[in-house]
């Protein structure tokens, strides 16, 4: 099973509104690709033009070296998650996740036995017989998931699938999702706007901007090496100093006045504004002399504990520091 994706020079376009401008991705074959971005960035547009929803104005795509652009959804061999599951509220759970092999024409025991490993797989078998009414959020989407990978299919596509759960949930399903990834080698390509999200779950981002790629890379690399000053604010908190330079909360080291400080560091005299308890840690807000706010996310237990307008000194070591590119290279992927 392989599943590569290539979309090349695709273009969408409504009326006078652009919603892909030019974009072209590889996703290689059984990688986890996330494309991530705000409201209109087009990445669910792009997601649907793959899954042959929405036709591109230019442009193609091709799986595994095929060109697929012009073929309906049901001839690509794609599997799709929707956010809000889609599935049949009179089907059992069993038929729900029976019904793309039916469409193929798969009967008896062979249909049986798949849908059993596909149920199985999403620890869904001993609720076959249950009605999607019947399950809660988390149990709607697992039989979305198994639907989706019941007929084998090279690609899966996933375009929010975990957006209408609350956090714990979704925390969970990210956990077992990238579980089905590892053990199923299908190629994932996975739509979300959650930053925290897609660096948890990506072998690689591509981070959409109006229409428009403007990074592909691993987390780490958008995260520690971003191409631009959006992908920097976009991914995480930044804390964007003079001369295009970032430094992330959690480099920030912050000590009281007078503290002897690590060797070579730089530091800053603030005041602290505003101390939130994290749980695992606390999130600090220090107001610099010239009224820049500085964030330090820092361990939960310091001595003395920091306190709303307490002097403050901000320091880290030159080597966290992240130089931002004045303008973004070419999309490299």
């Amino acid at each position: 099973m392989t599943g590569t994706v290539d979309v090349r020079g695709v273009s969408k376009v409504y009326g006078e509104a652009v919603a892909l401008a030019d974009v072209t991705l590889h996703v290689r074959a059984g990688e986890f690709m996330t494309l991530l971005g705000s409201s209109g960035s087009g990445k669910s547009t792009l997601l649907n033009v793959v899954a042959g929803f929405t036709e591109p104005t230019s442009g193609s795509v091709e799986v595994d070296g095929a060109d697929i652009t012009s073929a309906p959804p049901y001839k690509r061999d794609l599997g799709m998650v929707f956010q809000h599951y889609a599935l049949f509220p009179h089907m059992s759970v069993f038929e729900n996740v029976a019904f793309p092999l039916r469409r193929r024409r798969v009967r008896g025991g062979e249909l049986s036995e798949r849908v059993a490993a596909a149920l199985d797989t999403v620890e869904l078998g001993a609720l076959r017989d249950r009605r999607p009414g019947q399950l809660s959020g988390g149990q709607q989407q697992r039989v979305a998931l198994a639907r989706a990978i019941v007929f084998q299919p090279r690609v899966l596509l996933m375009d929010e699938p975990l957006g209408a759960l609350d956090k714990r949930l979704r925390e969970q399903l990210q956990l077992e999702i990238k579980r089905l990834h590892r053990e199923l080698g299908i190629t994932f390509v996975f739509v979300t706007h959650d930053q925290e999200e897609a660096l948890t779950m990506s072998d690689r981002i591509a981070l959409l901007r109006d229409g428009r790629v403007v990074q592909i890379g691993t987390p780490a690399d958008l995260y520690e090496r971003p191409a631009s000053r959006y992908v920097a604010e976009f991914l995480g908190e930044s804390n964007l100093l003079p001369g295009d330079v970032l430094v992330r909360p959690e480099d920030v080291e912050l000590s009281p006045p007078g503290t002897a400080l690590p060797a070579g560091h730089e530091a800053v005299d603030g005041k602290i504004r505003e101390v939130i308890y994290l749980g695992s840690g606390l999130r600090v807000e220090v107001e610099l002399r010239d009224g820049t706010r500085l964030v330090a996310r820092t361990a939960t237990r310091l001595d003395p504990p920091p306190v709303a307008d307490d002097p403050i000194v901000a320091h880290w070591s030159p080597r966290v520091r992240i130089t931002i590119p004045s303008a973004h290279p070419s999309e490299q992927q």
